[in-house]
């Protein structure tokens, strides 16, 4: 029987540090492979199913969950939401919903002292995700899920980021693999339509080359000194690897990070982060070509390999001007988790 692991805390955004890259063993855990017993699960990449008693959703808990997963994606240039929202109510017929991917269930529970959350996988079908928010009334679920908005956000963006990983590790641009394996001794599964390609010292480009849904993986090193970039200081090493290896169309171009409207800070978020039981540096962030009138969002993970003194830069970015950018710039963030030492080092 499956079961929910439950938990009380809220988890502390982690601190800016980077470890000792340990080496991933596969793409995804067994968890998430397909099972011959249970069916495949359903739903479009990031709609969320809410499984929810009819008298409860309204007032605070229905403000709360839109608030939190019908809010903007992160570092994105205009309004997408994290997920697409499906209510089902609890006495309705709730069949169809089964084998949902992303399941959230909220369960009055008089009983309960505080608000807690459960987490179970592959339930009904695989792969999927269920989690059940429980508390003593509408009220206290509906500020619990405020206070832990990035725990929530997070389980089920990783799985859909999984998912996806799993399905570019069948599918994948063969040429990218071996180049990436070549120049530095690890791989990648990147979309199969990043064909074109760019390679420079300690440096590799592949991209699709559209005027839309364009999308582009980057990776780069460079020494490690024994310490963590701050921010400011990512973004420095950032800029001047691009202004060398992704020019714009004329002399005086070349793509760089963003500012915000002030000028003064980066337009980024960073985090450390546990990927794949690897310690991972992850930035999401905006672009822009300097001098250029053009830009797109980025996700960049530093991995260190200790071993020979390297900073692993990974990096997916999309150029997207009249299309949505939100399952585009996952679907890069996806195939950075495949990133691995290669079989044979």
């Amino acid at each position: 029987m499956i079961g929910y692991c439950f938990s009380h805390r809220i988890f502390p955004r982690l601190l800016l540090i980077v470890s000792t890259m340990a080496l991933l063993c596969g793409c995804f855990g067994k968890e998430d492979q397909p099972s011959g017993n249970k069916p495949v699960s359903r739903g479009l990449p990031y709609e969320l199913v809410v499984i929810v008693p009819r008298a409860v959703y309204q007032g605070a808990l229905k403000d709360s969950l839109e608030k939190v997963f019908k809010g903007s994606t992160p570092l994105l240039p205009q309004h997408e939401p994290m997920f697409r929202l499906n209510i089902a109510y609890t006495d309705g017929n709730l069949t169809p919903w089964r084998t949902y991917r992303n399941r959230l269930i909220i369960k009055i529970d008089k009983d309960a002292a505080s608000p807690s959350i459960g987490v179970a996988r592959n339930v009904i079908a695989r792969p999927q995700i269920e989690v059940m928010l429980t508390g003593s009334h509408a009220s206290a679920i509906a500020d619990f899920v405020v206070e832990n908005q990035e725990r929530l956000t997070d389980i089920f963006v990783d799985g859909e980021l999984t998912w996806q990983a799993a399905q570019l590790c069948q599918k994948y641009n063969k040429k990218t693999f071996d180049a990436l394996q070549e120049l530095c001794g690890y791989t990648i599964c990147v979309p199969q339509g990043l064909r074109a390609s760019k390679q420079g010292q300690d440096f590799l480009w592949t991209g699709t080359n559209l005027n839309d849904k364009d999308e582009n993986f980057v990776f780069y090193s460079y020494p490690w000194d024994g310490h963590a970039l701050t921010p400011r200081q990512f973004v420095e090493k950032r800029d001047s690897v691009m202004k060398v290896n992704i020019p714009g169309a004329q002399p005086n171009q070349w793509m760089q990070t963003a500012l915000n409207p002030g000028g003064k800070e980066p337009l980024i978020l960073s985090r450390t982060r546990t990927i794949n039981n690897s310690v991972v540096h992850e930035v999401h962030g905006l672009w822009e070509m300097h001098n250029g009138a053009i830009g797109g969002t980025f996700v960049s993970h530093e991995h260190i390999d200790t071993v020979r003194g390297l900073v692993l830069v990974t990096e997916g970015f999309i150029y997207s001007p009249h299309s949505p950018k939100r399952n585009l710039m996952r679907e890069m963030e996806a195939a950075l988790r495949t990133f691995k030492p290669a079989l044979n080092q």
